[in-house]
């Protein structure tokens, strides 16, 4: 099986790092389905990745974002 190319794990992570986690908590409706969307997005693209994938993953996200997606 072939695992997940280093530039992609870096999109994937450069996304992740960029999710506002609070997002719920803004007043902005636009903002809400922005965040929202793209959080569906991420959630969809990690439930396609094998353990070693996420093992490539995991050391280039910012730990608050990575706990918020269920990496760590």
């Amino acid at each position: 099986m072939k695992t997940i190319s280093q530039e992609r794990a870096e999109k994937l992570a450069r996304n992740i790092n960029a999710m506002d986690t609070n997002y719920q908590y803004c007043n902005d409706m636009s903002s809400i389905k922005f965040w929202s969307n793209l959080k569906d997005k991420l959630k969809a693209k990690l439930a396609t990745l094998t353990d070693e994938d996420k093992s490539i993953l995991i050391p280039l996200c910012n730990e608050t974002e990575a706990k918020f997606f269920n990496l760590i």
